[in-house]
């Protein structure tokens, strides 16, 4: 039976609200193809092949780990995490950057909960969804899901070990099933994005400045229908220009017999004043100043071309699948453009496959940081960093015995990282709307003191706790209002010791949700 006779035979099965939630779905997602391997597979037909998952699975553990796995599957930039009690089942969801698709992720739930009502005999779900953002109402015909606030999207569930009914005739599909899916994510996805093609669009054009007007032509849409698109995927036609001016910049100062001059020209700027504010807008500096950097040969002892920075594992220790949220960051020296960053990764089959890294920020002047996305290797993650530059690949295998991330978190080099800072803001009744800070950091020693440190001198302390090679530490603190920068201290108070993680003097603004 081939994808589109279970596309077919899912439609005419499925009761009209899951038709619905699944069109919707479809109406909101960002692409609606996706590449894995030599394949190419729409988002409906993985839709449908998670639908069936669910509706197979012996249990609501395994039709959940199932459903998780299509997140990513999927695209979807969030990373479940399934949390199974005594009483009760948990189901939250992380964002794995800054720009969250919260419409997808809504009718994505809408549509786990309509099929999960009709394979549970106890349904008593409830969500718990961000305030800030509205969601359209569902065309349901069931109980509607139970919607309260919370800061990140929760799907409270009942215990793993209520009874659950799998559709007759359907049991014996789940195994192909889940062997297929495994499949699918072991290729790797690569969407055909919207954002991708109008970068490229745009790229090719310089110096020349297509328009809105224009890209909508060229996709056969209307120019309000684009605008939409973009709002949707929280950018603009203004925002997708700049990136793709500033990559090519760096493109263009990497090579010498290029003036700032005619850099600027070749971007579309009119002159050079305007391209030495935009320069100095993006990265701080002027175009002179980067080049100079870029060629200097410095005398100074340097770090390696390229490092591990530190290796995240959310793996649940329940599941024996694979990974669905290992992600690594890479510490990249030079300021040349033309170069990329690759994971080599040993699989479940004993063959290691490469997984590409991409800019993530800088966090010198001279290093980068790079990333992966959620990694879909077996546990425990063997990897070694590859780095080609200039003709030259530079290796980082951890002196020959190569990384391998068995603990939630591995640590490189650096004795202190933020890994992350999300700022919220808080609804009480009878009381001002308030916000907080949480954040979550790793330091290589154990520290017994651990300080949050504001602009205005105020001090929140942070929780420590062992973790992997080094030490995690929690904040969470009140805070008036986004954007204030925040500082770290560690302190060993004899003999008295101190470690200062600064960003560079510039502090750490929080991500606002």
């Amino acid at each position: 039976m081939t994808a589109s006779h279970i596309s077919r035979e899912s439609d005419a099965r499925l009761p009209l609200e899951m038709n619905h939630d699944r069109q919707q779905l479809l109406a909101h997602h960002p692409v609606q193809q996706l590449v894995l391997g030599d394949e190419v597979w729409s988002i409906q037909q993985l839709l449908v092949l998670l639908e069936y998952g669910v509706r197979s699975a012996p249990d609501l553990t395994s039709a959940l780990e199932l459903w998780s796995e299509g997140i990513s599957l999927l695209g979807l930039p969030w990373y479940p995490q399934l949390q199974c009690q005594d009483h009760a089942t948990r189901l939250s969801f992380l964002p794995q950057q800054e720009e969250r698709p919260l419409t997808s992720l809504w009718f994505a739930l809408q549509l786990l909960y309509q099929q999960l009502s009709r394979q549970l005999i106890s349904s008593e779900c409830s969500l718990e969804w961000p305030e800030r953002q509205k969601m359209p109402d569902t065309d349901t015909s069931t109980e509607p899901l139970a919607v309260r606030y919370g800061p990140l999207p929760v799907l409270h569930l009942p215990a793993s070990s209520t009874p659950y009914a799998p559709e007759p005739g359907l049991a014996e599909l789940h195994e192909p099933l889940v062997s297929l899916i495994h499949r699918l994510h072991r290729l790797g996805s690569r969407p055909r994005s919207l954002l991708e093609q109008l970068k490229q669009w745009l790229d090719l054009a310089l110096p020349e400045q297509l328009s809105l007007e224009e890209l909508a032509s060229r996709l056969q849409i209307s120019t309000r229908s684009l605008q939409r698109q973009l709002a949707q995927q929280q950018t603009s036609y203004s925002r997708l220009l700049e990136e793709v001016r500033k990559n090519r910049a760096i493109s263009l100062l990497c090579h010498s017999r290029y003036s700032a001059q005619e850099v600027g020209l070749r971007l579309g700027y009119q002159d050079a004043p305007s391209f030495q504010r935009a320069f100095r807008h993006w990265f701080g500096l002027p175009p002179g100043e980067f080049r100079g950097r870029y060629f200097a040969q410095d005398e100074q002892p340097q770090l390696p071309p390229v490092m591990l920075y530190y290796a995240i594992n959310e793996l649940q220790e329940q599941s024996l699948r694979q990974y669905n949220g290992a992600r690594v960051w890479i510490c990249v020296r030079n300021l040349s453009f033309d170069k990329s960053v690759q994971l080599q990764c040993e699989d479940h089959d004993g063959i290691w496959r490469p997984y590409t890294a991409t800019f993530e920020r800088f966090l010198t002047a001279d290093v980068e940081l790079w990333s992966t996305p959620s990694l879909p290797v077996h546990h425990p993650l063997r990897f070694r960093i590859e780095y080609r530059v200039g003709g030259h690949t530079y290796l980082d295998n951890n002196g020959g015995q190569d990384y391998c991330l068995t603990d939630p978190v591995l640590l490189g080099p650096h004795a202190a990282i933020c890994h992350q800072l999300l700022w919220f803001a808080e609804q009480r009744p009878s009381a001002p709307s308030t916000g907080r800070i949480v954040g979550r950091l790793f330091t290589r020693r154990s520290w017994p003191q651990g300080w949050a440190l504001w602009p205005d001198g105020r001090r929140d302390p942070l929780l420590g706790e062992p973790c992997g090679n080094g030490m995690q530490w929690q904040l969470s603190a009140a805070s008036p209002r986004p954007g204030l920068p925040l500082c770290f201290e560690f302190i060993h108070p004899a003999p008295y010791q101190r470690l200062q993680l600064d960003n560079q003097g510039e502090g750490f603004i929080p991500h606002q949700l």
